[in-house]
């Protein structure tokens, strides 16, 4: 009986260990802009730095609560975190797109009225474009994806 506990001990121990390893690798992981140049803004570099620790802290709080759910001896945790797992970057992934959207079109608006370009001079798909024309997103799993 003493053995068997002890295992189960050294079990949680050992997935503290990785959960660790998960955490460390997360923080120390950089990416490019894909933002540079002139034509971004500071906000929107910032913005988008914010967005991949959102996402990175996404991920890290997955893989943590997939490794717990891999210790249930059923499987059915693993169920559970892979269904909020998935609703929980779709979530994120549409609200994410929305506000970046919306922090190029400002940096679209200054870049315009820094160069004096009028929606005119800015092309068709710009001067077509109506503020109040609002675009029909597709539904899967009852979650829009615009």
């Amino acid at each position: 009986m003493g053995r068997t506990a002890l295992s189960g001990h050294r079990a949680w121990i050992g997935s503290g260990a990785l959960a660790l390893c998960y955490a460390i690798s997360a923080c120390s992981t950089t990416t490019e802009s894909n933002f540079e140049g002139p034509g971004y803004s500071d906000d929107t570099r910032k913005l988008e730095k914010q967005m991949m620790a959102e996402a990175t802290a996404l991920g890290t709080a997955q893989g943590v609560a997939g490794v717990a759910a891999s210790m249930l001896p059923m499987g059915a945790g693993s169920l559970v975190t892979t269904t909020a797992g998935r609703a929980a970057r779709d979530a994120m992934i549409i609200r994410h797109d929305k506000v970046m959207r919306e922090q190029i079109e400002r940096d679209n608006a200054e870049f315009y009225k820094r160069y004096g370009i009028t929606e005119a001079d800015a092309g068709p798909v710009v001067a077509n474009r109506s503020p109040g024309e609002r675009k029909r997103c597709a539904r899967r799993g009852g979650v829009r994806r615009c």
